[in-house]
């Protein structure tokens, strides 16, 4: 009899160890399969709300896990960027022009001198990691930004803007006429930079805000000095017609919100000389030279020195193009040092 059990105890333990290691295979590859079904809803439907913005990226499973997890990250970070903004004008307008010239009205629109400034980003809340996923191939991140703490952030920013604002005008002449003195054109200059940045941070409240009502619009007070800095820049001028660019010139300052005419507060002189060179059927040609600036009592408050260059198959086009390019360039450069006084 003993004989005979042993071999069937064996037969068991051996047929028991057979269906738990079938039992095993079969276990995991459901686990497989429902882990590739059942993804989590947030990977087909971000959630919504008004205080979060959301954002789901994807990145291929790598051997490394972590760093696959980094690009998904990284993925769904660019995501919420794309819902904040697709594209975003840099092209503004500050009034609109219109002329009579030869029985026909012309309407022209010049660009503000606010939207030429460089302005300075604020800092802004990081995006967070809210839930990660990974199956067999892919991995997923739900990624998140707090909107109500960077509106928060903006209107601060706004105000404490506000209040440089307000500042500088308080040393602004009052005069009878309403018309800006002469003496002024510095801090008006300075007060460019500043409602340049107060749009900078406009219009980023008004990507991240869900109020109804408009944030960060000025008060009477803010909107007052804007209507005398845009006042000044309309008043003073800049005289370029002694200036043998005086065409592209004036062109160019009215890109940047500065306003071209004869008799006015500033006065431009500029010496400039072309050469060429022709190369496989093309024309090169370099203008260098400087442009000088005048004040009222005929001092130079600055020069530039300035080189550009035109190209074309037509000789008198790249000179044209090297002209153009000059004046661009000149009236840039004095622009910048103009915002940029101390």
């Amino acid at each position: 009899m003993q004989r005979v059990a042993l071999p069937t105890q064996r037969y068991c333990l051996l047929l028991a160890g057979l269906v738990l290691c079938l039992t095993g295979c079969s276990s995991f590859n459901t686990q497989s399969a429902q882990n590739e079904d059942s993804l989590p809803s947030w990977v087909m439907s971000p959630p919504q709300n008004s205080t979060h913005l959301y954002g789901v990226g994807s990145a291929t499973r790598i051997e490394n896990i972590a760093l696959a997890f980094t690009q998904a990250e990284q993925n769904g970070n660019l995501q919420i960027a794309q819902q904040l903004r697709t594209q975003v004008s840099q092209v503004n307008t500050q009034d609109t022009q219109v002329r009579s010239g030869q029985g026909v009205e012309q309407v022209s629109k010049t660009q503000t001198a606010y939207t030429q400034i460089t302005t300075s980003p604020i800092e802004l809340e990081q995006t967070v990691n809210e839930q990660r996923f990974a199956d067999k191939n892919y991995v997923y991140a739900l990624q998140s930004i707090d909107r109500s703490r960077i509106v928060a952030k903006l209107k601060i920013a706004i105000n404490d803007t506000d209040d440089m604002i307000r500042k500088l005008a308080t040393s602004l002449t009052q005069t009878e006429d309403q018309y800006p003195a002469p003496q002024d054109w510095q801090t008006f200059m300075q007060l460019i930079p500043y409602f340049a940045q107060r749009k900078f941070y406009k219009d980023e409240l008004s990507l991240y805000s869900t109020e109804r009502l408009p944030s960060g619009k000025a008060d009477t007070e803010i909107q007052d000095i804007e209507q005398r800095l845009n006042q000044a820049l309309t008043h003073y001028g800049f005289d370029v017609s002694t200036t043998k660019q005086a065409d592209h010139l004036a062109s160019a300052l009215s890109k940047f919100g500065l306003t071209p005419k004869s008799g006015s507060l500033f006065q431009l002189n500029s010496r400039t000389a072309q050469h060429h060179e022709e190369q496989d059927g093309r024309f090169y040609v370099f203008e260098d030279g400087t442009l000088e600036l005048i004040d009222p009592a005929g001092t130079r408050l600055a020069s530039w020195t300035v080189s550009a260059r035109g190209i074309a198959k037509n000789l008198d086009k790249a000179q044209e193009q090297a002209t153009i390019a000059w004046s661009n360039q000149a009236i840039e450069a004095m622009f910048t040092w103009l915002t940029r006084l101390n």
